[in-house]
């Protein structure tokens, strides 16, 4: 818009040039559909290497074409392919984990089906910036390596919050970072949250005055309250001398109404903490004492974090259980109730709580002086146990509990805690039931994992089977299938890697959609020149027979990985689709894609060797062949598409020819999006002039057209006489784009002549 001027000065405006360019889109892009060994369903995944594919999908299979097609294609020069796996009855594996009360909270299912979900396991811990509130989980792949279980990959989600209001609400976080687990919340309702201060004294609360009198407490998610608990106003005055005496004014005087303020008994008279309960309660409540903004009194009441204070949201209950054996948690740890020479027992047992093998015992001999003394002298026993999930268990401290996870690699297995026979320590370290120790399997397994403690009800992965044609096809409302492809931006050749008729045809029709090329693979029993012949001329295969797709023939022989190496038979579509990307990243879309250059890289043999008579016999009918010729090898021997028989004189007779103006169709269609909702006029006529003009003058002075000059070679019109009035009043703008292709000399024909000997006078 023109520069506004309000002083005598020199202004500055920048005026855009109106020039766009367009970009060539991707030429040589794959799509390739069929069932692999594992992998998501119906969903594409992109590939540029044939080691992305073992990846995600397992490598080869011998139940797979489409993992050999895949192979064949980047063996023979493909950069970028995208995988859509079709699978009958495949399923993914889940398993529910459950609160230490046994309520169902959350499902826990892989990322994709297959059986590789069973050896995913789970392991949670409380041991959080929040330990009273939140949860880590960690999820731990396994796979079998020379006969054992060996960590594949892993990864680890911290501080997870049942709160549905939080940043960090378990299915939220986990979905949106998880390579391999998905978390559906079971929806039961939270419960009051509660803070509980740090142990103090009677004494300390009578020695609050001026500097240490004011409270600050949040409660769910309204902003913090302050009060003063010596104001008259507030606390009525009363004398504030005991932990009792805190509770009853804040309770008495109504200084924070959304709590109730209460007591919990020390181990000596004159101690206790103080509590606060929300009178609301659900997932979202919340309660957590602050620093009040002047004299406060929340340090000396240690109800802060870093005086020991905990803080249990209303969504605390709600969390699944700690993997292993939590032990009660110790309030104030107490050496003193463990003499010299005290001991426990520790215990191996299956799902079913029965033990497995000799218990482990600890002497503890000093005694322990705190937990984490407790937690070394269990740990260096069990490391003497010639049981494996023993001596590999850890012993953590968490939340002021001690918590033991057996190792090995069973994790349906469990620890228990009993008393030893010289003096029980088992009481006082809150290791037993009775003492609030929460027994629970070393490990969630997805799958396999029996319903046991907090492990619920799993359903095992299954890697399904080959499917149907009609699962190949798919649903577009459904996307999946062939039209799971609807969710990738760009694919230039497709392999259905089918041959059933109706599906190939469902295919060549979706294909044309998306302005790509099909290669249609002939019946496997088709092997002669007579079936080829058959085959391409079958009343039946007539829907086959259009523009956007190409047939080879015969079938080609490579080595078999899983075979030894032997030699195997397998349809040329992966082979010819690395052919068509390798020969545009060398030569360009309009070379053809045949020829002694075009060697198929792996070929051994071939299923059926033609003669030059008989190729005759299928060029003519747009069948494209694949010979075999010294020096040069195996070579694709043929550029047609499925129109390119003489009979039917088409204009796409040849596969560069189409997919050169399939290329520069998709070029155009995005590159002129700039065009839409433009005055529709000269100057916008001149910028798609402009625009075309410069990217087909490209393509030219590349080689892709006929013609010495680029009138010859292409033209580009846009103006008054392709746009009338009639269309600018509809909001039309016509673009002609036409253009000389180039196409491949077929047929070389050499005229020889012998010279008759002249007379000389």
């Amino acid at each position: 818009m023109p520069v506004q001027v309000s002083y005598p000065g020199v202004y500055i405006q920048e005026v855009p040039s109106g020039s766009r360019a367009i970009a060539g889109v991707p030429t040589s892009v794959a799509a390739f559909l069929g069932y692999t060994a594992r992998g998501p369903v119906n969903a594409p995944v992109q590939l540029f290497s044939f080691a992305d594919f073992e990846r995600a999908f397992g490598g080869l299979h011998a139940d797979s074409p489409a993992s050999y097609a895949v192979n064949h294609f980047f063996l023979n020069g493909g950069a970028s392919a995208w995988m859509v796996r079709v699978a009958q009855n495949a399923q993914a594996a889940n398993v529910m984990l459950q609160t230490p009360g046994g309520a169902d909270t959350l499902l826990v299912e892989a990322v994709a089906e297959g059986a590789w979900g069973n050896r995913v396991v789970l392991g949670v811990d409380f041991a959080t910036s929040s330990p009273a509130s939140t949860f880590n989980l960690t999820v731990t792949e396994l796979r079998e390596q020379n006969g054992r279980l060996v960590v594949a990959r892993t990864e680890t989600h911290r501080n997870l919050s049942m709160n549905t209001d939080s940043a960090n609400y378990a299915p939220m976080a986990v979905n949106a970072d998880s390579d391999m687990v998905r978390l559906t919340d079971q929806g039961a309702a939270g419960s009051a949250a509660v803070a509980t201060g740090g142990l103090i004294t009677d004494a300390a609360v009578a020695a609050l005055g001026d500097a240490t009198r004011r409270l600050a407490v949040a409660i769910d998610a309204a902003p913090p309250i302050e009060f003063d608990l010596f104001d008259a106003g507030q606390g009525g005055g009363a004398v504030v001398a005991t932990i009792q005496d805190v509770a009853d004014v804040i309770n008495g005087g109504g200084l924070a109404p959304g709590i109730t303020m209460s007591v919990v008994a020390g181990p000596n008279a004159g101690e206790g903490r103080l509590r606060a309960t929300t009178v609301s309660s659900g997932r979202t409540s919340a309660v957590s004492f602050r620093q009040g903004s002047v004299n406060s009194a929340t340090a000396a009441l240690r109800l802060n974090l870093i005086s020991g204070a905990r803080e249990a949201e209303g969504s605390a209950a709600l969390r699944p259980a700690q993997t292993g054996t939590a032990g009660g948690r110790i309030a104030d740890f107490d050496p003193a109730a463990i003499s010299d020479g005290d001991q426990i027992e520790v215990r191996l047992n299956d799902a079913a709580d029965t033990q497995i093998d000799n218990a482990t015992v600890v002497t503890f001999s000093p005694p322990p002086t705190s937990l984490a003394e407790a937690r070394g002298t269990i740990e260096a026993a069990l490391r003497t146990s010639t049981i494996p999930a023993i001596a590999q268990a850890r012993v953590s401290v968490i939340d002021g509990a001690l918590v033991v996870v057996p190792g090995g690699e069973t994790r349906s297995r469990n620890v228990s805690f009993a008393a030893g026979g010289a003096g029980d320590a088992a009481g006082p370290l809150n290791l037993t039931a009775a003492n609030g120790a929460a027994v629970n399997v070393a490990g969630y397994e997805l799958g396999v994992g029996p319903a046991s403690h907090a492990q619920g009800a799993v359903q095992a992965g299954d890697d399904g089977t080959p499917p149907p044609p009609a699962l190949v096809a798919g649903s577009r409302a459904a996307k999946t299938g062939i039209y799971a492809l609807e969710d990738v931006d760009i694919f230039n050749i497709l392999v259905p890697g089918v041959s059933d008729v109706p599906v190939l045809t469902e295919a060549i029709a979706y294909a044309e959609e998306r302005r790509a090329m099909v290669l249609v693979d002939p019946d496997a029993g088709v092997n002669t020149l007579d079936e080829a012949r058959d085959w391409i001329n079958d009343p039946a295969n007539s829907g086959l027979k259009h523009r956007n797709a190409a047939a080879y023939f015969p079938r080609v022989r490579l080595a078999d990985p899983l075979q030894n190496n032997r030699l195997r038979s397998f349809p040329a579509s992966g082979l010819i689709a690395g052919l068509w990307a390798r020969t545009d990243a060398q030569r360009g879309i309009w070379k053809a894609p045949a020829g002694i250059e075009a060697r198929l890289r792996g070929v051994q043999a071939l299923d059926y060797v033609l003669s030059d008579p008989e190729n005759g016999v299928l060029n003519p009918l747009g069948l494209n062949a694949i010979r075999t010729f010294p020096v040069f090898g195996t070579v694709a021997w043929g550029a047609r598409t499925l129109v390119g028989a003489d009979a039917f004189a088409s204009e796409w007779k040849y596969v560069p020819v189409r997919r050169i103006a399939l290329y520069i169709e998709e070029s155009l269609y995005r590159g002129t999006q700039f065009v839409v909702f433009e005055p529709n006029d000269e100057p916008l006529w001149a910028q798609i002039r402009l625009a075309v003009g410069s990217f087909m003058n490209r393509l030219f002075r590349q080689g892709a057209f006929q013609g010495a000059t680029p009138q010859e070679a292409y033209f580009v019109r846009c103006d008054s006489s392709t746009t009338t009035q009639a269309d600018i009043d509809l909001g039309i703008v016509n673009i002609h784009v036409g253009f000389a292709p180039l196409k491949p000399a077929e047929f070389v024909i050499i005229h020889i002549q012998q010279i008759a000997g002249q007379s000389q006078a």
